[in-house]
């Protein structure tokens, strides 16, 4: 029996939806729907309804995902208690950060800890999902990510150490180009859609997009243009005017403020933390060297 069996099954608990699970877990969807029925054919007995749209779970499926997350919880802590017992044999400490963040904040983080901190680094990218999901592993001894009071981050993470490093502003962005800017009509209405740069539903800064429509004093109007989970892709298609999109401040840097800015940020923008993660027990002193760096620094931004 597989662990990624009982993921995949979480997974689809979790969603209701073969295909936005089989994304999820990044493979096809009828590689998902063959581990599926191996996890069924090892438990002996059906776990999902046949058919049923959305996804319904037998009386097995509903019993049984208890059981299957305290699995995946163990083995994984016991994987990350494994490693971690061997840090001392290892020169590097293991960062785990999404993308946008290893663009905006890693040098910076480099200059913190040089002279402080004698460990190498190595460092594992993605996105914001796809490095939580690396660091809970065991893959990483820390983590870098936003996080926001709206929108907490996973759960799992509720046992860790968290440290704050400064303030970030996830808001709407347009191309400075006035014509297109006045063009798009933000934050449009019902006979005249704004275009919209979206994230996909998977992505973090996705779940933060959809929080700040439901606070929203109005509901905006738009179609989407652009779909992606990648900030990147998401601040150049900004750029080139195909239409508003979502970014925290931080990704925005002196050279992209050239083409793009904040549209109407007040109304529409929400609070983000760059914050740091941690396991709550110390793995070794190295990392504990790291950590102490990082609150000096959290401590003079504030």
């Amino acid at each position: 029996m597989d662990i990624k069996w009982l993921e995949d099954f979480l997974a689809l608990v979790e969603l209701r939806n073969f295909t936005r699970a089989a994304e999820f877990r990044n493979v096809s969807q009828a590689a998902f729907s063959r581990r599926i029925q191996s996890l069924e054919h090892w438990l002996g007995t059906a776990l999902i309804v046949k058919g049923a749209v959305p996804v319904r779970l037998t009386d097995a499926g509903e019993q049984f995902i208890e059981s299957a997350a305290a699995s995946v919880a163990k083995l994984l802590e016991a994987r990350s208690s494994i490693r971690g017992n061997q840090f001392e044999v290892m020169s590097q400490v293991r960062i785990a950060m999404p993308n946008v963040l290893a663009r905006s904040e890693f040098r910076r983080i480099l200059e913190v800890l040089e002279g402080q901190v004698k460990s190498s680094f190595s460092v594992t990218v993605g996105t914001t999902n796809d490095v939580i999901a690396r660091y809970l592993a065991g893959d990483a001894d820390i983590l870098f990510a936003h996080d926001s009071p709206a929108l907490p981050m996973n759960t799992s993470l509720a046992g860790h150490e968290r440290l704050k490093l400064r303030h970030d502003r996830f808001m709407p962005y347009a191309t400075l180009n006035p014509e297109k800017r006045a063009a798009f009509g933000f934050p449009g209405s019902p006979r005249a859609p704004f275009p919209l740069v979206a994230y996909s539903h998977r992505a973090y800064f996705g779940g933060l997009f959809e929080h700040v429509l439901e606070r929203a004093e109005i509901r905006p109007s738009y179609k989407v243009k652009v779909q992606c989970d990648m900030s990147d892709v998401i601040k150049e298609v900004i750029a080139a005017g195909y239409g508003v999109g979502w970014l925290p401040q931080s990704a925005v840097d002196a050279m992209s403020a050239q083409s793009i800015g904040p549209i109407d940020e007040a109304h529409w923008g929400l609070d983000l933390d760059i914050c740091v993660f941690r396991p709550a027990r110390s793995i070794s002193p190295d990392l504990d060297a790291v950590w102490s760096a990082l609150q000096l620094e959290a401590a003079h931004v504030r």
